[in-house]
């Protein structure tokens, strides 16, 4: 237990972050390695579109022991706005929603080959490991490519000249926040909405809810929103999770930022992380 001027903290997690299966930097081995090290109690490696590489269940690194919880991050739409949406499994990911993930991940691939043509670009397609749904090409790995083939000077302008997500040339995601959060709840998935715009949160939240969202995610490495978000997931009864989105390209260390399991009201019981 950790504790804070004489405070005892409690468990400390991250139910948010990626590995090198989507668009983080390490592998999901090394991710979990280094969450268990820095003295997390348990973690959720939330790879896009993508289930699990290490599966679930406990893991233990230097006689630190830590809990792996089963989790993906859904890429979706609503109302033209790419949404996104994590999906936690307590015992562990179904098989029929984990090949149901696979396939958004092998729809990924072909997204990829559809954004370059678009683009007019005659650059390296998708990789087998994508076409087969072991590893997910995202937005990140579109502005590599063109960085790489001298196409923009750097990742920022790639993002903001060409495939932001305000991008009129790029295909658009073609899962609905609403069919996706329909599949996840069906397969008994805990479900909450990642990093929601505190705006748009109080336009939608009301109707996620009633639709089956279980929480927004409200605790972040940055606290903008924070209690505001909190104050309208319990508006709509919802509860909350919390994560550092961490993908290794940050400054920040994995770990650096842990959320008090006792801090994520329902999310705590719904997941067993207390």
């Amino acid at each position: 237990m950790r504790r804070r001027r004489g405070v005892d903290l409690g468990p400390r997690v991250d139910l948010h972050c990626h590995s090198s299966a989507s668009d983080g930097l390490h592998p999901a081995e090394t991710v979990a390695d280094m969450a268990a090290r820095a003295g997390l109690s348990a973690l959720a490696i939330t790879d896009h579109d993508l289930p699990p590489v290490l599966g679930h269940g406990l893991k233990s690194v230097d006689g630190n022991e830590m809990r792996l919880i089963a989790a993906v991050e859904l890429s979706t739409m609503h109302e033209d706005k790419e949404l996104h949406l994590l999906a936690y499994f307590a015992d562990g990911m179904p098989d029929d929603f984990a090949e149901w993930c696979r396939n958004r991940a092998r729809w990924r691939a072909r997204w990829y080959d559809a954004c370059l043509d678009a683009l007019g670009l005659d650059l390296d397609r998708a990789d087998e490991e994508a076409r087969e749904g072991r590893r997910t090409l995202t937005r990140l790995h579109l502005a590599r490519a063109l960085v790489d083939a001298g196409f923009c000077p750097n990742l920022r302008s790639a993002f903001h000249d060409h495939i932001g997500h305000s991008s009129q040339v790029i295909p658009p995601l073609n899962l609905s926040f609403l069919d996706a959060l329909s599949v996840a709840v069906d397969a008994g998935a805990w479900t909450a909405w990642a990093h929601p715009p505190p705006k748009l949160a109080e336009q939608w939240a009301a109707s996620f809810a009633l639709a089956g969202l279980h929480a927004l995610e409200t605790h972040r490495p940055t606290k903008t929103g924070r209690n505001r978000l909190s104050a309208i997931a319990l508006q709509h009864g919802l509860g909350i999770t919390g994560g550092s989105d961490w993908h290794g390209w940050e400054k920040r260390k994995m770990g650096s930022f842990r959320v008090p399991a006792r801090a994520l009201h329902l999310t705590d019981k719904a997941l067993g992380l207390l």
